[in-house]
């Protein structure tokens, strides 16, 4: 790369990094008040079924997750500008190799080549853990197929842990746990009516899957 190159690479960062800090600048002074104005008004939200408020919800968290790639742009750019004085911009921090400057017209604040992004990029086994519940992946390769074929009901999760955790240390009573009548079956899950709307809620897959076969 020339050095007439790496001005004109320096300049594009720079102005790059300026409009990122504009439009940070300008969501963190509206922050507040789109967040309020996505935030429901509710005075309490303890009757109100979780689905009521998906809108609410997923509009906070668009928004942060928007404010977070932008400080996530912003740092890759000051990182590019620290590269190009320590005189190491234009080349991979895995291989070694020079950046093609083709790559690097299109992102810049590039730290990889080609060849070395695309083999630390797609990690079936990491993929595949990180598919939200439903999603197959299935792409038609097959690579994704294994997920399925997980038995995960039994797995000791988070709300397996959160219970265990509210048998010793909630001032709930039975009538904030419906379907309870007395503390004789309190925080045994003998009745695990939390979250559940109808009692077709409640059952789960593989029972309906035993009903239908008897």
């Amino acid at each position: 790369m020339t050095g007439k190159d790496m001005e004109k690479m320096k300049d594009k960062l720079e102005q790059e990094g300026k409009r990122i800090e504009g439009v940070i600048k300008t969501m963190k002074e509206n922050r507040t008040a789109d967040q309020e104005q996505d935030y429901p008004t509710e005075i309490s939200n303890y009757d109100n079924h979780p689905a009521d408020l998906g809108t609410e919800v997923y509009m906070v968290g668009m928004n942060n997750a928007l404010m977070v790639h932008q400080e996530w742009l912003l740092k890759e750019i000051q990182d590019a500008l620290e590269r190009i004085k320590k005189g190491t911009y234009g080349t991979c921090e895995i291989c070694g190799n020079d950046i093609l400057y083709e790559r690097l017209e299109a992102i810049p604040y590039a730290r990889l080549c080609m060849k070395c992004e695309e083999e630390k990029g797609y990690k079936p086994e990491i993929a595949r853990n990180m598919r939200p519940n439903g999603d197959t992946g299935d792409t038609g390769t097959g690579v994704m197929s294994l997920s399925l074929n997980r038995l995960e009901d039994n797995e000791y999760e988070g709300m397996d842990i959160l219970n265990d955790v509210l048998k010793y240390g909630s001032s709930d009573t039975p009538q904030d746990m419906g379907g309870y009548h007395d503390y004789k079956d309190f925080y045994t899950n003998k009745v695990d009516m939390q979250g559940v709307v109808d009692k077709m809620d409640n059952i789960s897959d593989r029972k309906y899957r035993k009903q239908a076969e008897d």
